[in-house]
């Protein structure tokens, strides 16, 4: 989700205008109150408040010099007008074993430059002695392991910095080398052109990493994690003055937002935490909330939110009468975010099924693979072959990868018994060895007793597949195994480019202390049954199969804000990609309409299968990759 919730704030920040300059002039502010000035933020985090008079409405936004998202803009006040105001600046505790840097930055309405406030946070002390441990282990696992390694160690490496930035400041250094680790962010991105990469360290709290072992186990209890469960928003403008809709990516199943009865498309537009009033979601405060509410382990909100719940003859009128409570607490990650299928009969609302061909469609989002929720992903598949599917849809468009086994799993499911023993992909490592893996067979380092095998035959002749640039990784591996030569099954990708990840990673262990990393670098190219890499830029739907080009612009695209929608996925008036799908299957016409407005026809919702009841403990971090988990 990390990177996820990334580019979708980097999205939002299109709706903010910011003009950032070192030589402050006439900003705007005066009699500033700074208690951090010539000071450091305690290392463990604390709270400081920034007060100062401004000549008119103004705007507050955070630069970070290292790392990312370790402090937070937690409250503004007085940002409507001139007069006294007031920013609330909350600070993580720091375990990167150096100082770090922030700058704040105050935009003051009608005037030319910013003014900024650089922020120091200490370093925790004996923090740089755990850098250095952690790094000269991560320096030599890839001058040995690292995909690129030769060109790794011609670097001049610094074992002294930060260990949380030990990564990109070296991995970078290579250039266009190791560009296939990360890549540039793209042009609808606020980050157009940055550089990021894949590989990374994170702490863990798991005692199965603790001691080395691999989780690659099926446990039927789901890993836990803490929050609200709400997904990625979109920041939209409701047509009021400033006002903004967070408009909900999606919710977990299992979550508390999903009990409150939040749904995907729901327009937040205002929140009141714990006994507050409410406060109404504008440009100026949107980003703290858009981001407090994604990933909240704490607190209750009411959320008001209008939803587009009453169809009319010309399509659904909105209704802004909806408020929710949601009290974030620990629930378990549930990977699938939507499974459903929808018959023949089902369908009611149309005059023309007479010449529609008997049909059963399985429609199944997934956001990662995860094997905690192996079992999840078993019983979702039973219920498939138990209706009797005969068209199966996989919504990719928010799935950024996960553990290859359970991926191999899926596709095995997908193209059926008469595959099995056919290689599914093959990872090529720097010495130029190979590791096969096949369907059926799946993972060849565990014994075959443990290994996830295939899923129920469906019978399939083919599958189509809903992507966007969050489609990566084990999703890809999928798309790349379906499409080569020996395999040659038919597949149909709709919506826009995917990310182009086309390498993977290996998870190790290091422990230092009683504390545990885990360690994900860049170790593999991933090869079909051609020895065909996945596309570096991405898998690109074809024809009237691209519906968002991922341009600057947002007016040449059939719908422009895809993979986002203003509605739930069962529903053909607001999941288009799904619409055409469907009209493709029973030999309709597609629309030809754009939409790129929130007008919207009625349509027809899908019956859900029933969702499993599950509980558990903690999101496994690192879903980002094709990961192979290694009994090391």
């Amino acid at each position: 989700m990390k990177r996820l919730y990334r580019i979708l704030s980097a999205i939002a920040l299109l709706l903010t205008i910011a003009c950032q300059k070192e030589d402050v002039v006439d900003t705007g502010i005066t009699d500033v109150s700074n208690p951090m000035a010539g000071k450091s933020v305690y290392y463990k985090g604390e709270t400081v408040n920034i007060k100062f008079n401004a000549s008119a409405a103004w705007t507050a936004e955070l630069e970070f010099r290292q790392g990312e998202d370790w402090a937070q803009i937690a409250r503004t006040t007085g940002n409507d007008g001139a007069g006294e105001g007031l920013v609330r600046l909350n600070f993580d505790a720091n375990e990167t074993g150096e100082e770090r840097r922030v700058i704040l930055w105050i935009s003051v309405q009608g005037k030319p430059d910013t003014h900024g406030f650089e922020i120091k946070q200490a370093a925790e002390p004996e923090a740089s002695k755990m850098s250095e441990f952690l790094n000269a282990k991560m320096d030599q696992i890839l001058m040995e392991d690292y995909l690129w390694a030769e060109e790794y160690r011609a670097l001049d490496r610094d074992l002294t910095v930060g260990y949380s930035d030990f990564l990109y400041t070296h991995l970078t250094q290579l250039g266009e080398t190791n560009i296939e680790d990360g890549g540039y962010y793209r042009a609808f991105s606020a980050n157009s052109g940055k550089r990021y990469i894949y590989s990374y360290i994170q702490e863990v709290t798991d005692p199965a990493a603790k001691s080395g072992a691999a989780p690659l186990t099926r446990t039927g209890t789901l890993t836990s994690t803490f929050g609200l469960g709400i997904g990625p928003l979109f920041a939209s403008p409701t047509g009021t003055g400033d006002n903004i809709y967070l408009t909900v990516g999606y919710v977990y199943r299992g979550s508390p937002a999903e009990a409150a009865g939040l749904e995907k498309g729901d327009n937040i537009y205002a929140v009141a935490k714990g006994n507050g009033n409410p406060v109404t979601i504008t440009r100026d405060n949107y980003q703290t909330y858009m981001k407090e509410l994604f990933s909240s382990a704490s607190g209750t909100y009411t959320l008001m939110f209008a939803r587009y719940d009453i169809p009319t003859d010309t399509g659904y009128e909105l209704n802004l009468d909806h408020a929710v409570d949601i009290t974030a607490q620990s629930y378990g990650y549930d990977p699938i975010l939507y499974a459903a299928y929808l018959q023949k009969q089902d369908i009611t609302t149309s005059e023309e099924t007479s010449s529609w061909p008997d049909f059963c469609i399985g429609y199944l989002a997934m956001e990662s693979f995860d094997m905690s929720a192996q079992f999840v992903l078993e019983d979702q598949l039973r219920q498939f072959k138990e209706a009797g599917i005969n068209e199966l849809v996989l919504d990719f468009s928010f799935c950024v990868g996960g553990v290859v086994d359970q991926a191999c799993y899926l596709a095995s499911s997908i193209v059926g018994a008469d595959h099995n023993g056919d290689i599914f992909f093959t990872a090529l490592f720097n010495d130029e060895s190979k590791e096969d893996w096949t369907f059926g067979g799946n993972n060849p380092n565990l014994p075959e007793e443990q290994r996830l095998g295939t899923g129920p035959d469906f019978g399939l002749e083919r599958v189509w597949i809903i992507v966007s640039e969050n489609t990566a990784s084990a999703a890809e591996l999928i798309i790349n195994a379906l499409k080569s030569n020996a395999v040659n099954f038919p597949v149909t990708i709709i919506g826009s480019r995917t990310e182009g990840k086309n390498v993977g990673m290996e998870v190790q262990y290091i422990n230092y202390g009683s504390r545990s990393f885990e360690f994900a670098p860049i170790t593999y190219w991933g090869l079909n049954a051609d020895g065909v890499k996945g596309p570096a830029d991405g898998f690109i739907p074809e024809g009237e199969n691209l519906l968002n080009n991922q341009n600057s612009s947002y007016d040449d695209d059939v719908i422009n804000i895809f993979p986002y929608t203003f509605g739930d996925w069962g529903n053909f008036a607001f999941n288009r990609p799904f619409y055409y799908i469907f009209c493709d299957i029973v030999g309709d016409e597609r629309p030809q309409d754009n939409f790129s407005s929130q007008a919207v026809k009625s349509g027809i919702s899908m019956p859900s299968a029933a969702p499993i009841a599950s509980t558990g403990v903690k999101k496994v971090p690192g879903r980002y990759g094709s990961i192979i988990y290694r009994n090391n």
